[in-house]
């Protein structure tokens, strides 16, 4: 069930970060260059490894730690001297994937392949290009990333098969076939690379991933201080270890790591993305913000800073912000089912029902999200409702009869999920099918547990079939079951959507009980205060528009009224009277008797009971 967070307007409630590491931001040692440092060979415990096709290893050991700027100077000085040394260009190749100087490489790899095919350094440059490629902004290349990845160990495997000890070819496999999903295979080859050389820093942080991935934190940091110990200047493994402090919740320790990578590595989208998501984690909300651009403008097909913009501006009430910034995750991965429904939900809260429908069309068969598609469907054919006055132009619509279809076909797979039943109550509402939903109700009211969420979905229902009375008294029993300051605010959020506003402040004071600093109870509470407010002043144009004789107009006011506060009482009595006075009795009845359902003791009982029995046969 899905609602505005109408009680957060200042406050970021943003959900635990995932447990799973997600393939892009693993930074699985295919980085991009980074800050130069003085020589990292006196700070290191082991000699570089000399392979038969690895002649020049320091070289090399520089390039994979990311200090290209020191290797291309040595590159440099050295092709002066030997310019038709193969291996020294097959290493400036390398240099120049590792910075994404990916045109330049494959300029020169495709000259030096057809001079040397069987040189597996170049094999192992080609192959890096490849990985590259897919983690490039180039659009044509994203959408190939699979092929590139296999495409790239194939190349791993020729250099690998002309070179057995090419370890970091090994380990760049491994990363490759990290990114397919392979996790058994990917370790098999991260340990064959240590076989060879139990020094390299590279493979001891993959290693530490993998285990990170399988939940054994305590493996992966001994890992990553491993990577460290090889290799002193390592953004990568110190963004690591900032996910590991993340995962055990120690926000603080994990933002120095993150910010320690970023020192090094200012131009990394994932650990600026970490480092937002922690300053969330710490309520500090503008700091987030701005890492989250900054993340955005380094990598702009990184689809999770866009999320958790999205979450902040939902949540401070800026939805078309937040509907933006979903829609750029969506072009960015058209497949993000999540994405669809978050837009969606808001686009229903603020009533661009054909937006609404059309997303959640997209997600009707969803192998995760098919229910909440229906659900949502059914609840914007039953807003639209409403706002179009009763069930003006919504009955003879053929997809509000599909939505129902599609309910009946959720409620055979799920028949005890009560929200299903609540949709297909709306639903049958609107096409006139008030026998189905009396037995909706019927199931619902009979099935429905003591707790909270069963209680909301009674009172819900209850709603939709203008029982006003019952509504009321299954939202304040609600009430009784919200046992943490969590279950008050999630109740007063869904309150406040279905304007309950009376029963909302209870919950909100409940929580300021438990928890008296509680700020989103606070916002909540200012919010009704101010709607009521708002409510008062368009009840009073409301009685002098009643006093003037303005009927029409002064029932028009209390609708706005009523949109600000719907549980005043005198509100419900004007709007009754008026529509007295011009002589609908039927809506004369509904409102009297919603009158008498917000206050029960009103002096006038027996009076407004006489005149509803009155009107009664005329209502018909």
């Amino acid at each position: 069930m899905n609602y505005r967070k109408l009680l957060i307007s200042s406050i970021v409630v943003i959900a635990a970060l995932s447990t799973q590491v997600n393939a892009k931001e693993l930074q699985a040692q295919v980085q991009r260059n980074t800050t130069t440092v003085p020589n990292i060979y006196s700070q290191q415990n082991v000699n570089a490894v000399k392979s038969i096709s690895q002649p020049y290893p320091e070289i090399a050991k520089l390039i994979e730690y990311n200090h290209c700027d020191e290797a291309d100077a040595k590159l440099k000085e050295m092709i002066e001297t030997k310019p038709n040394d193969i291996n020294l260009q097959a290493l400036r190749a390398v240099s120049m994937a590792k910075q994404h100087k990916l045109e330049p490489a494959q300029f020169e790899l495709d000259k030096l392949l057809k001079k040397a095919p069987r040189n597996p350094i170049l094999h192992y440059a080609q192959g890096y290009v490849y990985m590259q490629r897919q983690t490039a902004s180039d659009v044509d290349y994203i959408k190939t990333t699979r092929g590139l990845i296999n495409s790239a160990i194939k190349e791993f495997v020729t250099a690998v098969n002309l070179d057995s000890k090419y370890y970091q070819a090994y380990n760049a496999m491994g990363v490759a076939t990290l990114k397919l999903g392979n996790k058994s295979d990917a370790l098999d080859l991260f340990n064959t690379s240590l076989k060879i050389n139990p020094g390299f820093a590279n493979a001891h942080d993959n290693v530490g991933v993998v285990q990170m991935m399988n939940g054994d934190l305590n493996a992966a940091e001994k890992s990553f201080m491993s990577a460290m110990k090889y290799n002193t200047h390592n953004p990568t493994a110190w963004y690591h270890m900032s996910q590991v402090e993340t995962r055990r919740g120690n926000y603080s320790k994990a933002l120095t790591w993150v910010n320690h990578s970023l020192h090094v590595n200012p131009n990394s989208s994932p650990a600026l993305t970490l480092q937002g998501e922690l300053y969330l984690k710490q309520g500090n909300q503008a700091a987030a913000i701005n890492s989250f651009k900054k993340a955005q403008l380094v990598k702009p097909e990184n689809a999770r800073p866009y999320m958790n913009l999205a979450t902040i501006y939902e949540n401070r009430a800026d939805e078309e912000f937040a509907m933006e910034q979903l829609k750029t995750a969506l072009a960015i991965n058209p497949n993000n089912s999540e994405s669809k429904l978050r837009i969606a939900n808001m686009a229903l809260h603020i009533r661009k029902y054909d937006q609404a429908l059309d997303y959640y069309s997209k997600l009707v068969g969803d192998s995760t999200y098919n229910d909440d598609a229906i659900v949502g469907l059914a609840n914007t054919y039953y807003e639209m409702a409403k706002d179009r006055g009763e069930n003006n132009g919504i009955t003879t619509n053929k997809e509000v009869y599909l939505a129902y279809d599609y309910i009946n076909k959720a409620i055979e797979k799920c028949p005890e999920d009560l929200e299903l039943h609540l949709a297909k109550l709306k639903l049958a509402k609107l096409i006139h099918q008030d026998p189905l939903s009396r037995d909706s109700l019927n199931y619902i009211v009979q099935a429905a547990g003591n707790n909270l969420m069963d209680s909301v979905i009674k009172g819900e229902a209850y709603l939709a079939l203008g029982r006003e009375k019952d509504a009321v008294y299954t939202f304040e029993n609600a009430v009784n079951f919200s046992n943490s300051v969590d279950d008050d605010l999630y109740l007063a959020e869904i309150l406040v959507h279905n304007k309950q506003f009376r029963t909302a402040r209870l919950a909100l004071q409940k929580a300021l009980m438990k928890d008296p600093d509680n700020i989103i109870a606070k916002n909540g509470i200012e919010y009704i205060n101010l709607c009521e407010t708002k409510s008062n002043e368009f009840f009073d144009i409301a009685q002098h528009e009643y006093q003037e004789n303005n009927y029409a107009s002064a029932i028009e006011y209390c609708n706005r009224a009523i949109d600000f506060y719907h549980n005043s009482p005198q509100i419900a009595k004007l709007k009754a009277m008026s529509y007295e006075k011009e002589l609908n009795y039927r809506g004369a009845v509904k409102y009297y008797q919603q009158y008498l359902a917000l206050n029960p003791n009103a002096a006038d009982r027996a009076d407004i009971m006489k005149r509803i029995e009155k009107m009664r046969p005329k209502s018909n």
